[in-house]
């Protein structure tokens, strides 16, 4: 058995019956894919269903719904196709709405105990990475892709997320698999083609297992969150009230600056509100925390138009996170 195949072997859960692939047509996904077909049709309750997003983005966007129609018949899998309006599009990264699209449609397709499996590699993995950098992320955006997570109702899991993509393409090339090379993955004004494009190719040169090396250290980063996680999670015991969206202002306090701004983070994401950039961060700590509290001070992030965007408020001794959308 081909180390995909028993990667995707070992993953398999008497308990799911049903199995999703996020099938793009590309080279990853088509390997995951077949993959997945060979491996779940020897378990007899279990079924695989791929799902193909149609971004409406390029011109050729019909053919490839077409072609992952047709590799599916072929493969006698079971394939749900769905057509993106990008009509209301505007503003934010076009990418990251393309992927918000995307997983709001996996996450209203997979049903409780259900997994949805997507080929994310190393590569990727190191891109994130790159990306997250580059922005100047804590320690939670260096942890990169995560292998696995809640999905709607459901799991998302990347049993592929270990592997460099020439493992990938090479599967790809020694099963004659069919599958369609996407134009835009050329265009470098996107910042992950650019960063796959024009930095790692010279990153590779001068150090050639470069990917090696921060799959190590993105291991590093994600047992070193689990550590300081834990403690953030006491901490926020300390000064959290019998009200969800309530800390208590002045056990907040009594915290050094650095945790203050951690426990406010894990307060903010345990609402599922958009956690608060460090700027904004700086602010809170070294200026609202202080302002008169006779006044009803607030504070504000984000937009009205953006889904999770925050107002804080202080009331006596409480500090009220309410979303603003």
């Amino acid at each position: 058995m081909h180390p995909l195949e028993e990667k995707l072997n070992s993953l398999i859960n008497k308990k799911v019956k049903n199995y999703f692939v996020a099938y793009s047509g590309g080279v990853d996904s088509t390997v995951l894919l077949d993959c997945a077909n060979k491996i779940i049709k020897s378990f007899k309750d279990s079924s695989l269903v791929a799902l193909h997003i149609n971004h409406n983005y390029s011109s050729d966007s019909i053919t490839w719904k077409n072609h992952c129609i047709e590799f599916c018949n072929k493969k006698n899998i079971k394939i749900l196709t769905f057509d993106l309006d990008l009509s209301k599009l505007k503003g934010a990264s076009l990418e990251n709405q393309l992927r918000d699209l995307r997983y709001k449609v996996f996450a209203e397709n997979l049903g409780k105990d259900e997994q949805l499996f997507m080929a994310h590699h190393l590569d990727d993995n190191v891109e994130t990475l790159f990306l997250r950098l580059f922005r100047g992320t804590g320690l939670k955006g260096a942890k990169s892709i995560p292998f696995k997570r809640l999905l709607g109702k459901g799991e998302l899991v990347r049993p592929f997320l270990d592997f460099p993509k020439k493992d990938i393409e090479k599967y790809a090339e020694e099963n004659e698999l069919d599958f369609i090379s996407d134009k835009t993955n050329e265009d470098i004004s996107f910042d992950r083609n650019f960063i796959r494009k024009e930095i790692t190719p010279l990153i590779e040169k001068r150090w050639p297992k470069y990917n090696e090396n921060l799959k190590k250290f993105i291991l590093n980063v994600n047992e070193s969150y689990e550590i300081v996680n834990d403690q953030i999670k006491i901490d926020f015991s300390f000064v959290s009230s019998s009200k969800k969206d309530q800390i208590v202002l002045s056990k907040l306090l009594a915290f050094p600056k650095s945790k203050q701004k951690n426990i406010i983070i894990f307060w903010i994401n345990s609402l599922n509100l958009n956690a608060p950039n460090g700027k904004v961060l700086n602010e809170i700590v070294d200026k609202f925390v202080f302002a008169n509290k006779d006044k009803d001070p607030t504070f504000f992030w984000g937009t009205k138009e953006k889904k999770g965007s925050v107002c804080l408020k202080i009331k006596k001794d409480k500090l009220i996170a309410k979303s603003i959308s």
